[in-house]
């Protein structure tokens, strides 16, 4: 990976810690890692989110797969969120054949059509789209495509601690190649347990076509965790493990997320006496 493009990652990360302080406001992270399953919810408003992450794939198919990744995400309004994604790092290798370098850029957002009323039947409903643009340093690394994604997730016990989410998704992609788009899709499905209201515990199954979410095609059984340190800073990860014939057979994901408040969230009026 050349200087130039680690220093840029690394950077983003350290500025985004060391100015990440304590607000009177809450900023209800909503890290979109370590599941590919994502709830409907997203950060408060006014709040500015960053993830960095490396994924890695080192056996099987389809070779050595490693990626470094930053997903930046800023909620303008209470219900939309912007999002922009950059591969910092991606590694590619099969065989003796290795190649490395700057991956795409995805630009997109998601909108919370339905919000969830804890304690009644149904669930909370969004919708995402994300457009991935071909700005590859290496033309193996190129990707072009767009993805439309449907997520539902629903809480359920005393104090909501389970958490159910089921997602679902329309991909295109290969743009780029002389053959044209391909078309595919990924579904999954996510539990996620709040052993603690800073701690959860993660079990997933999905299963997709195309290379999506840092992960070659297949079918896979995820484990993971999120622990959040402060209001402003938390850690995921976990391990997923390929199920079907041409999945990779094991794979690992760690992340980092930051959140800092661009702007505060306005002041309820509390109602006047008569």
């Amino acid at each position: 990976m050349g200087m130039t493009s680690l220093q840029a990652w690394s950077l983003i990360t350290i500025t985004m810690f060391l100015h990440t302080y304590g607000s009177a406001q809450e900023m209800n992270l909503n890290p979109t890692r370590p599941t590919i399953a994502n709830s409907a919810t997203m950060q408060s408003r006014g709040v500015m989110q960053v993830e960095t992450g490396y994924d890695a794939y080192p056996r099987g198919v389809p070779g050595n797969q490693q990626t470094v990744d930053m997903f930046l995400t800023y909620t303008p309004l209470a219900r939309l969120r912007l999002d922009f994604g950059w591969s910092a790092f991606n590694h590619q290798q099969d065989g003796d054949e290795s190649t490395n370098g700057v991956g795409t850029i995805q630009l997109g957002g998601k909108i919370e059509l339905k919000k969830e009323q804890y304690h009644r039947s149904a669930p909370a409903i969004g919708f995402q789209y994300e457009a991935e643009l071909p700005t590859a340093s290496e033309e193996a690394l190129q990707g072009y495509g767009q993805q439309a994604i449907l997520l539902i997730n629903h809480h359920y016990g005393k104090n909501g601690d389970l958490d159910v989410l089921v997602n679902g998704s329309l991909v295109q992609s290969g743009c780029q190649t002389p053959f044209g788009c391909s078309y595919g899709g990924q579904q999954s499905f996510a539990v996620s347990y709040h052993l603690q209201k800073e701690t959860r515990l993660y079990a997933e199954a999905f299963g997709q076509n195309t290379a999506q979410s840092n992960t070659p095609p297949g079918t896979y059984l995820f484990g993971g965790f999120y622990h959040q340190f402060s209001d402003a800073f938390g850690i995921d990860g976990g391990l997923r493990f390929g199920v079907s014939n041409h999945s990779a057979r094991v794979g690992t994901t760690i992340g980092l997320v930051f959140g800092k408040r661009l702007r505060s969230e306005p002041l309820q009026r509390r109602p006047t006496a008569p």
